[in-house]
């Protein structure tokens, strides 16, 4: 029934409509391709065009259209006033240290006596423990603010209240039926919330709060200087780059390019990024990992103390230590992917088992979720890896389209201590001696609800170009649907029966750089990790192509440059 993934099949959009993307081209003066691509993305208007295109703060939506986010602000004003002491505890992934650097950040500001924490990843777990609450006594805190988490902590919030402690919950997270009794809980998602973007990320809503709170301090303009921040947390968080995010994510790395923070600007050195123009794969792929080590090998605090340093050499300092930790993190990381996917094949039936749940003993609960992910993209099925210690294993999860991961680990809920998260990415806390039944019966949800189809790996294509449409002005055009992410993919175009003028393996033989050329003109392209084609398109001298048309950049000449997705012999 379930077949191992074959190569990718090539779909076009199913939102194409030619019709309506001459039209779009034709009142923006825009590349047909461009067109084609926002018309996919559900931009139907001349006028939402002009928006996606070039979003302004003034896309933005009112923050108070937030249920309770009035509340939370008079009850953070009430205790600035009266002196009381505040704990921000946010999540130990980049969206949830940037939430904490940000709400710590206007806090103080406003003259807060605030602390913060952040839960250790293997000791504390996801969100709000009982330990966090004890941290916020020790400290003298009568008021928590919970920023990437909380949505949850029914018990949690309840201990703190006997305790004399108020909670103010800012949470992206599914909620569940019942909610914690907080002074105010922010969440988008909670029930009679009518506010119109929902898939803000913790970051996101964090921000809304922010802006509440500087109302009188600057207001809208003041909560913008935080916007670089807010990039990194909303791209690292997988949430769809679309609607608000889009705005927040765009106008977030415009700041992020020429960010002052000492501690941002020392990562991006240190990551091999100086002098180069941040872009949303940078965050993702670059900048991210190495926050999100700190809390996956050993302390997240370290990410919000680099965002916090005012001197360029403490900055230094820890982006150096979170180069370290990224640098353990691949090892462990490479360690548990070789042998996670050996065991798919001889303990889990592959190809026939359509789902993926695996444990062990020797994994590092900090990096099953980037394993989890590799595992998804390498074998098209839904997976779940558990981190044991003793008789207790926190797992992590990732899905495919169309099977909502949170939800599903929600009808594994009697076999589960705790879980929570996303659609496509969720953690769980679990027995040792439940993991058998957690297996059958995941197993079965999976295959109950998603239909062979899902498990075909796909290269979903905008339409078909000719070489000489693929010049600068198109690339500049596609720039302008950046940043891309979830829901907003880089545009893929594909190009038909190309002549192969040259085929050769590069970068040790891992890549394909290729020169092709149709009735219109040629091109170089390249396609990275696609080295081992060569041979095989040299000598078929003719190839169908699916790429994105980018700017390469050499010795002081730019030019077109094909990046390679997929491609197609005779």
């Amino acid at each position: 029934m379930f077949a191992p993934p074959a190569a990718p099949q090539w779909v076009l959009h199913p939102g194409r409509d030619p019709e309506r993307a001459l039209q779009i081209a034709l009142d923006l003066d825009a590349p047909l391709p461009v067109a084609h691509a926002l018309i996919n993305r559900g931009v139907s208007t001349p006028e939402a065009a002009r928006r996606f295109l070039d979003p302004t703060i003034d896309d933005l939506h009112d923050p108070l259209a937030l249920r309770d986010v009035d509340r939370a602000a008079d009850r953070i004003r009430l205790a600035i006033g009266r002196g009381e002491r505040i704990l921000v505890h946010g999540d130990y992934d980049v969206d949830g240290i940037t939430s904490t650097f940000l709400m710590y950040s206007v806090l103080e500001s406003l003259g807060a006596r605030v602390e913060y924490r952040i839960p250790h990843r293997t000791r504390d777990g996801y969100g709000l423990s009982h330990d966090g609450v004890d941290t916020a006594r020790q400290h003298g805190c009568t008021l928590i603010v919970t920023v990437d988490c909380g949505i949850t902590a029914l018990e949690q919030v309840a201990r703190a209240r006997t305790l004399g402690i108020e909670t103010v919950i800012t949470d992206h997270h599914e909620p569940p039926p019942v909610l914690p009794e907080a002074a105010a809980v922010v969440n988008p998602h909670r029930e009679g919330c009518g506010y119109p973007f929902k898939s803000l990320a913790g970051v996101g809503v964090a921000f809304k709060l922010a802006q509440t709170l500087l109302g009188e301090h600057g207001g809208l303009a003041a909560a913008c200087e935080l916007l670089d921040v807010v990039a990194l947390g909303t791209i690292a968080d997988v949430v769809p780059l679309v609607g608000e995010n889009r705005v927040l994510a765009r106008l977030g790395l415009e700041r992020l390019n020429r960010t002052r923070r000492p501690g941002l600007r020392a990562l991006i050195e240190v990551a091999g990024l100086g002098g180069k123009r941040i872009s949303s794969e940078h965050v993702a792929f670059v900048l991210a990992p190495r926050i999100n080590a700190a809390g996956r090998m050993g302390n997240a605090e370290q990410g919000v103390r680099l965002l916090l340093v005012r001197e360029p050499a403490e900055g230094r300092s820890y982006a150096e230590s979170l180069e370290d930790d990224n640098q353990r993190r691949r090892r462990y990381d490479e360690k548990a992917l070789d042998e996670a996917a050996r065991r798919v094949e001889t303990e889990l039936g592959w190809p026939d088992c359509a789902s993926i749940v695996l444990w062990s003993e020797t994994w590092h609960a900090g990096v099953i979720g980037i394993v989890a992910s590799r595992l998804v993209e390498r074998f098209q099925r839904p997976t779940v890896l558990v981190a044991l210690d003793g008789e207790r294993g926190r797992g992590s999860g990732r899905s495919l389209a169309g099977l909502d991961l949170n939800r599903l680990l929600g009808d594994c809920g009697d076999l589960l201590e705790a879980w929570g998260g996303h659609a496509f990415a969720a953690g769980l806390t679990v027995s040792r001696n439940r993991l058998p039944a957690l297996r059958e019966r995941f197993e079965r949800l999976v295959r109950e609800r998603l239909a062979p189809s899902a498990f075909e790996s796909r290269l979903v294509v905008e339409g078909e170009v000719q070489i000489a449409e693929c010049d600068l002005a198109l690339v500049d055009w596609l720039d302008r649907l950046s940043p891309h992410g979830l829901d907003n993919p880089e545009p893929l175009f594909r190009a038909c029966d190309l002549a192969v003028t040259s085929a050769t393996a590069v970068g040790g033989g891992r890549h394909l750089r290729l020169a092709v050329r149709d009735a219109t003109g040629s091109a170089e392209a390249i396609g990275f990790g696609l080295g081992e084609l060569a041979g095989a398109v040299a000598r078929a001298g003719r190839c169908d192509l699916a790429f994105t048309p980018s700017r390469n950049e050499w010795m002081g000449t730019t030019r077109v440059q094909l990046k390679v997705k997929g491609v197609r012999l005779p």
